[in-house]
């Protein structure tokens, strides 16, 4: 089944696979042209202002066939019987859909979806956060707790990964994305998270850590960008 994927702006994308489209981390901007009869399903890792906007429950009115997958750390009430909030480390299924989720290391959770034989990641802020002006201990934690999380997808296939890939963090920038590109079977990873800097794709790219698996690794250089795969 081919995939088309458009990066929405910042963490949010969007995937089309069958006759579903999953939209993962909105928070500004349009979406791009859909098709009105496919079911919705829009996810958001977390409460944070650039991973969610509740400007989502609007487009009830555009979908015939919406729901929304919340991380219980979002107290707003999306329209009723359409919402399911879920914590880290939980598990359900939608619609035929499983859903499972990872503890991120800042709020909420990561997302690991089951749509038939695909299978889809996106990190939502699960990641390794080492920051040099943080303490030792500090980071030695986020490291920890990062590698601990992406060790449970150590037998999974994944088809489609998206991972932050955090410019801010300047020489570390690439830990997260790096590690576990290494330690799961990903076959194509998309980065998100660059604060409109697209050049750290290229940076990574470039860059002599990422040549066991450059190749799967996707460029993205702007807003609404689409990608078959």
């Amino acid at each position: 089944d081919r995939m088309k994927i458009t990066y929405l702006n910042h963490s949010g994308y969007v995937l089309e696979i069958d006759d579903r489209i999953l939209v993962f981390d909105y928070y500004e901007g349009g979406l791009p042209k859909l098709p009105e009869t496919a079911g919705v399903y829009v996810f958001a890792s977390h409460v944070h202002y650039d991973h969610f906007n509740k400007q989502i429950f609007e487009w009830q009115s555009y979908f015939k066939d919406i729901h929304f997958i919340l991380s219980d750390d979002i107290e707003a009430e999306g329209p009723e019987g359409s919402c399911t909030y879920i914590g880290p480390c939980q598990e359900l299924t939608l619609d035929g859909m499983r859903i499972r989720t990872l503890r991120s290391t800042d709020e909420g959770v990561a997302f690991l979806v089951k749509v038939g034989e695909k299978t889809i990641y996106h990190g939502g802020d699960l990641n390794w956060w080492h920051w040099e002006e943080e303490s030792g201990v500090y980071n030695e934690m986020m490291r920890r707790r990062y590698q601990r999380e992406i060790e449970k997808l150590a037998k999974e296939s994944i088809d489609v990964a998206f991972l932050p890939l955090d410019p801010r963090q300047e020489e570390q920038y690439a830990w997260g994305f790096d590690y576990f590109m290494r330690h799961t079977q990903t076959g194509c990873a998309f980065p998100m998270h660059l604060w409109g800097k697209y050049e750290t794709c290229d940076r990574l790219l470039e860059d002599p850590v990422s040549e066991p698996y450059r190749e799967r690794v996707r460029r993205i250089t702007k807003i609404h960008q689409r990608i078959e795969i």
